[in-house]
């Protein structure tokens, strides 16, 4: 099976498969646009025999997901681009990426246009220009695709941004077997049946939500809602009340958001059965209060990487209370080991590297090889974030190794202060990093947006932390920002924080 595949057998079907801006479109349908999307490229894009990715360039939409599969159907790897990337990214994503289509429409085709296509280093195909034909007829339709061939589960189907920089991007070469094996596993853990209906308001073009959302929704034949624009409280809490949503994934802010939302009771959110959160920070005690708001919905913290497709382990609703501020266990199909700086697995209790292993994990890195070699060692991807174990082998996350803080030859792990910080009742966001010292080595400085409103002030946010962590790790300064510079996907760039 392809990842073209996860629709094709749902060609018949008169489900709904998405709903987006007031409207529906079935199976049926959907397959149908893009078939027919799909036949259009196939006379339409020819490539240079070195550059023939085919890079998508709209937002979370129902055109995304016609782009997404018809390029599927071509047999193409899939390069997603975000809408919101500045210029110089671009190029360097297409250029590293071996991209000369770029898959767009009229309201996104203009930021393309100019530097990017006047020397004819890229070709756009805009989905607008093609709207006004007649639909593909049915009758005389001819279904070009055959079985795949064993062995093609093993080629590269997208592309997924991960860490790099403008200068030297890396992308993720996720495979068919990499990411159906991921769904699969992901429906088994959370119980997923064909009645789910998911909301979607994370970029459907980051690791995130492709997989875990996306795919595994439209693969049980089930369907997905995707949230038009920003993620808002008032949005989302209308969506799930008018669309009876049964899940959502999001990262930790965005549930936060939910707390100082004074109208939830107003909403009827009783469809909604599992909320899943991760790629950060969540305090055991909001969490906490977000159960008690919200008792009938299940919170599954999860935890993973691009590189692994990405779902890794999740902490189900059963264990939420008993082991809050765990990601849980293993999902099946993917074996997990932490090993201390010896290559001998972790104590319980002992602070270690997280190592996966599994169908899910990547193919590589795109062009990278020596970094590709660096991360998967013998089958393992070392994941470079530091865990424990519990007795019960739930894994507790501590920190990402190139984040690690050595003040005075002492680690501090800047997760742990975050955690701490995002308790206080007048912070929003935080970000702690080091800081260069001249006696110390480094020093913890945390950089924080107070809430909107808040009177507080950095010495009394620095006595919250006197009065709770150990006196190493106390930030030695305190700098309210306005804003902490973000991923397209939400995420706090910690390196782009200046003091």
């Amino acid at each position: 099976m392809l990842v073209r595949d996860i629709l094709g057998k749902w060609r018949s079907s008169g489900r709904t498969a998405i709903i987006y801006k007031g409207g529906k479109i079935s199976y049926r349908d959907l397959y149908e646009q893009c078939n027919y999307y799909h036949t259009l490229l196939q006379r339409t894009v020819t490539s240079d025999e070195a550059r023939t990715n085919i890079g998508i360039f709209l937002p979370n939409s129902l055109d995304y997901a016609i782009a997404y599969f018809a390029v599927s159907l071509l047999g193409r790897i899939i390069v997603p681009i975000h809408v919101h990337a500045k210029l110089r990214e671009m190029i360097s994503t297409i250029d590293y990426c071996d991209v000369e289509w770029v898959i767009t429409n009229c309201g996104h085709k203009s930021k393309l246009t100019g530097p990017l296509t006047g020397t004819g280093r890229l070709k756009i195909f805009d989905m607008d220009e093609y709207r006004k034909e007649p639909p593909y007829d049915r009758e005389r339709e001819t279904d070009e695709i055959g079985q795949a061939v064993p062995g093609q589960e093993e080629n590269v189907a997208i592309l997924l941004h991960t860490s790099g920089t403008t200068s030297y991007p890396k992308r993720v070469m996720l495979t068919h077997k990499n990411l159906l094996t991921n769904i699969r596993s992901n429906i088994h853990s959370l119980k997923l049946t064909e009645d789910d209906r998911t909301l979607i308001s994370l970029p459907m073009s980051f690791g995130y939500c492709h997989t875990a959302q996306f795919l595994t929704h439209l693969y049980l034949g089930a369907s997905i809602v995707i949230m038009d624009g920003i993620f808002t409280p008032h949005k989302f809490c209308q969506q799930v009340q008018e669309d009876k949503v049964t899940n959502f994934t999001a990262v930790p802010s965005f549930i936060l958001s939910l707390l100082s939302y004074q109208n939830l009771s107003q909403y009827d959110l009783s469809s909604l059965r599992i909320l899943c959160f991760g790629g950060g920070r969540m305090p055991a005690e909001k969490l906490q209060q977000l159960q008690k708001k919200l008792p009938h919905i299940g919170f599954v913290q999860t935890y993973g990487q691009t590189e692994a497709s990405p779902r890794i382990t999740c902490l189900l609703p059963g264990d939420s209370r008993s082991k809050a501020g765990s990601v849980g266990k293993p999902i099946p199909g993917v074996q997990v080991r932490i090993i201390n700086t010896s290559g001998t697995d972790a104590a319980v209790g002992e602070v270690g590297e997280i190592i996966v292993k599994g169908d899910n994990v990547m193919k590589g890195y795109y062009k990278r090889p020596a970094e590709t070699a660096s991360v998967i060692r013998n089958g393992w991807l070392y994941t470079g974030d530091l865990a424990r174990y519990d007795e019960e082998k739930y894994i507790y996350l501590v920190g990402r190794k190139k984040n690690i803080i050595i003040s005075g030859g002492l680690n501090i792990y800047p997760e742990e202060i975050e955690e701490l910080l995002l308790s206080h009742p007048a912070v929003k966001e935080v970000c702690v990093k080091g800081e260069e010292n001249s006696l110390l080595g480094e020093v913890p400085v945390a950089y924080i947006v107070p809430k909107e409103g808040s009177p507080i002030r950095e010495d009394q946010l620095k006595r919250f932390c006197i009065d709770q962590l150990d006196i190493h790790k106390v930030p030695r300064r305190v700098q309210l920002v306005k804003s902490l510079p973000k991923t397209h996907s939400g995420k706090v760039q910690r390196y782009a924080i200046k003091s």
